[in-house]
């Protein structure tokens, strides 16, 4: 398995895992979507620099460093990990582990003082293996749509 960073040529494989991701949460998107934002991230990696697992030169997996929060009490910035998803075939191999140790070296890279994420409560595996790598929560994520 390789983790590295995504490029223009990974666009397909990202947001064919991001739609996956999105009807698991119950939610659609339309593929012009996807492809806008795959773009806009893939061109700004000071601002998100998104990570693939490759297996056999096929995309298996992806997850999303997010940067530039400042923690005003803590005076460092810190990132955000989203778009954790790895093909249902390839689950439970260490794919999404190597994902996100991937993220923490290139947190750890760029002098973050620390990551977030969240995870749906009944998403027990993946809370189960972000716990196994030392992430702890104490709080409860609310969302607001804003349109």
């Amino acid at each position: 398995m390789q983790i590295r960073q995504a490029d223009q040529a990974d666009e397909k494989g990202v947001c064919d895992l991001w739609k996956m991701l999105l009807h698991f949460y119950g939610k659609e998107r339309s593929e012009a979507v996807f492809r806008r934002s795959f773009r806009y991230a893939v061109s700004r990696p000071g601002q998100i620099q998104i990570f693939v697992a490759v297996m056999e030169e096929k995309i298996v997996g992806t997850a999303s460093l997010h940067l530039g929060h400042y923690s005003t009490w803590n005076d460092h910035w810190y990132g955000h990990v989203e778009d954790v998803i790895v093909v249902p075939a390839c689950r439970g191999r260490g794919v999404g582990e190597a994902l996100i140790r991937r993220i923490i070296a290139a947190a750890a890279e760029l002098g973050l003082g620390r990551l977030e994420l969240n995870a749906l409560a009944d998403n027990t595996a993946a809370r189960k293996m972000y716990e196994k790598i030392g992430f702890k929560t104490d709080s409860v994520s609310y969302e607001l749509p804003l349109g």
